[in-house]
Protein backbone atom coordinates (compact mmCIF):
# COMPACT_ATOMS: atom_id res chain seq x y z
CA UNK A 1 0.00 0.00 0.00
CA UNK A 2 1.27 3.51 -1.07
CA UNK A 3 2.07 6.49 1.16
CA UNK A 4 -1.16 8.17 -0.47
CA UNK A 5 -3.18 5.16 0.08
CA UNK A 6 -2.79 5.09 3.77
CA UNK A 7 -2.81 8.93 4.66
CA UNK A 8 -6.32 8.40 2.62
CA UNK A 9 -7.19 5.36 4.82
CA UNK A 10 -6.09 6.73 8.33
CA UNK A 11 -7.65 10.35 7.52
CA UNK A 12 -11.18 8.82 6.89
CA UNK A 13 -11.10 6.23 9.66
CA UNK A 14 -10.52 8.95 11.96
CA UNK A 15 -13.60 10.62 10.17
CA UNK A 16 -11.62 13.77 9.54
CA UNK A 17 -12.23 15.92 5.67
CA UNK A 18 -9.01 17.44 4.00
CA UNK A 19 -9.84 20.49 5.88
CA UNK A 20 -10.00 19.13 9.17
CA UNK A 21 -6.50 17.35 9.29
CA UNK A 22 -4.89 20.73 6.99
CA UNK A 23 -5.38 22.44 10.08
CA UNK A 24 -4.69 20.12 12.66
CA UNK A 25 -0.88 19.96 11.17
CA UNK A 26 -1.28 23.37 10.20
CA UNK A 27 -0.87 22.87 6.24
CA UNK A 28 -3.12 24.02 3.30
CA UNK A 29 -6.11 21.74 2.13
CA UNK A 30 -4.17 21.85 -0.90
CA UNK A 31 -1.40 20.32 0.23
CA UNK A 32 -3.11 16.85 1.69
CA UNK A 33 -4.52 16.62 -1.45
CA UNK A 34 -1.39 16.59 -3.63
CA UNK A 35 -0.07 13.94 -0.52
CA UNK A 36 -3.03 11.48 -1.20
CA UNK A 37 -2.79 12.10 -4.80
CA UNK A 38 0.59 11.66 -4.80
CA UNK A 39 1.95 14.30 -6.99
CA UNK A 40 3.89 15.73 -3.66
CA UNK A 41 4.97 14.07 -0.59
CA UNK A 42 5.12 15.58 2.94
CA UNK A 43 8.43 16.94 4.36
CA UNK A 44 9.79 15.34 7.44
CA UNK A 45 8.03 16.88 9.80
CA UNK A 46 4.41 16.82 8.65
CA UNK A 47 5.46 13.12 8.53
CA UNK A 48 5.98 13.00 12.37
CA UNK A 49 3.05 15.24 12.38
CA UNK A 50 1.16 12.48 10.90
CA UNK A 51 2.54 9.84 12.55
CA UNK A 52 1.53 11.36 15.61
CA UNK A 53 -1.89 12.26 14.68
CA UNK A 54 -2.39 8.80 13.44
CA UNK A 55 -1.13 6.83 16.26
CA UNK A 56 1.28 5.25 13.79
CA UNK A 57 5.08 4.98 13.22
CA UNK A 58 6.45 6.77 10.15
CA UNK A 59 8.04 3.61 9.54
CA UNK A 60 4.65 2.26 8.79
CA UNK A 61 4.10 5.53 6.71
CA UNK A 62 6.91 5.19 4.59
CA UNK A 63 7.20 1.22 4.05
CA UNK A 64 5.11 0.69 0.81
CA UNK A 65 5.41 -2.85 1.78
CA UNK A 66 2.36 -3.22 4.49
CA UNK A 67 -0.47 -3.98 1.95
CA UNK A 68 -3.46 -4.71 3.18
CA UNK A 69 -5.65 -2.86 6.23
CA UNK A 70 -5.29 -5.44 8.44
CA UNK A 71 -1.51 -4.47 8.98
CA UNK A 72 -2.70 -1.08 10.04
CA UNK A 73 -1.51 -0.55 13.90
CA UNK A 74 -4.63 -1.09 16.44
CA UNK A 75 -5.98 2.13 17.74
CA UNK A 76 -6.19 2.54 21.72
CA UNK A 77 -9.72 1.80 22.77
CA UNK A 78 -11.01 4.64 25.37
CA UNK A 79 -10.85 1.95 28.45
CA UNK A 80 -7.23 1.55 27.62
CA UNK A 81 -6.63 5.08 27.29
CA UNK A 82 -7.77 5.65 30.84
CA UNK A 83 -6.40 2.63 31.85
CA UNK A 84 -2.82 4.33 31.55
CA UNK A 85 -4.12 7.64 32.90
CA UNK A 86 -5.55 5.41 36.19
CA UNK A 87 -2.01 3.66 36.43
CA UNK A 88 -0.20 7.50 36.08
CA UNK A 89 -2.32 8.76 38.78
CA UNK A 90 -1.80 5.77 40.88
CA UNK A 91 2.25 5.97 40.15
CA UNK A 92 1.79 9.88 41.37
CA UNK A 93 0.00 8.92 44.29
CA UNK A 94 2.20 6.40 45.65
CA UNK A 95 5.53 8.58 44.91
CA UNK A 96 3.75 11.52 46.67
CA UNK A 97 3.09 9.14 50.09
CA UNK A 98 6.67 7.52 49.98
CA UNK A 99 7.84 11.26 49.94
CA UNK A 100 5.76 12.06 52.59
CA UNK A 101 6.43 9.74 55.06
CA UNK A 102 10.24 10.81 54.29
CA UNK A 103 9.68 13.86 55.09
CA UNK A 104 7.38 13.59 57.99
CA UNK A 105 10.16 11.15 59.64
CA UNK A 106 12.50 14.20 58.81
CA UNK A 107 10.99 16.60 60.25
CA UNK A 108 10.15 14.93 63.70
CA UNK A 109 13.97 13.83 63.63
CA UNK A 110 14.74 17.42 63.29
CA UNK A 111 12.80 18.04 66.82
CA UNK A 112 10.26 20.43 64.76
CA UNK A 113 7.09 20.45 66.70
CA UNK A 114 4.21 18.11 65.67
CA UNK A 115 1.66 20.61 64.73
CA UNK A 116 4.22 22.07 62.42
CA UNK A 117 5.13 18.88 61.16
CA UNK A 118 1.61 18.13 60.59
CA UNK A 119 0.62 21.95 59.23
CA UNK A 120 3.47 21.62 56.40
CA UNK A 121 2.64 18.13 55.58
CA UNK A 122 -1.16 19.39 54.81
CA UNK A 123 -0.17 22.34 52.99
CA UNK A 124 2.48 19.44 51.17
CA UNK A 125 -0.52 17.25 50.27
CA UNK A 126 -2.84 20.00 48.89
CA UNK A 127 0.42 21.03 46.43
CA UNK A 128 0.77 17.48 45.32
CA UNK A 129 -3.14 16.92 44.86
CA UNK A 130 -3.10 20.31 42.59
CA UNK A 131 0.18 19.02 40.74
CA UNK A 132 -1.50 15.51 39.96
CA UNK A 133 -4.87 17.00 38.97
CA UNK A 134 -2.64 19.54 36.74
CA UNK A 135 -0.61 16.43 35.05
CA UNK A 136 -3.66 14.33 34.42
CA UNK A 137 -5.24 17.70 32.76
CA UNK A 138 -2.61 17.84 30.40
CA UNK A 139 -2.34 13.72 29.64
CA UNK A 140 -6.29 13.84 29.13
CA UNK A 141 -5.58 17.16 26.91
CA UNK A 142 -3.07 15.76 24.94
CA UNK A 143 -4.98 12.66 24.04
CA UNK A 144 -7.70 14.44 22.84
Amino acid sequence: MTIQDKLVLLRKKKGWSQEDLAEKIDVSRQAISRWENGTALPDAENLRQLSHLYEVSTDYLLNDELESNDDLPQEKTDEETICIIDNKQLLCWLIASVAFVIATIGFLSLGIDRQSVVYVMLSMWAAVNAATCAILYVIRKNKA
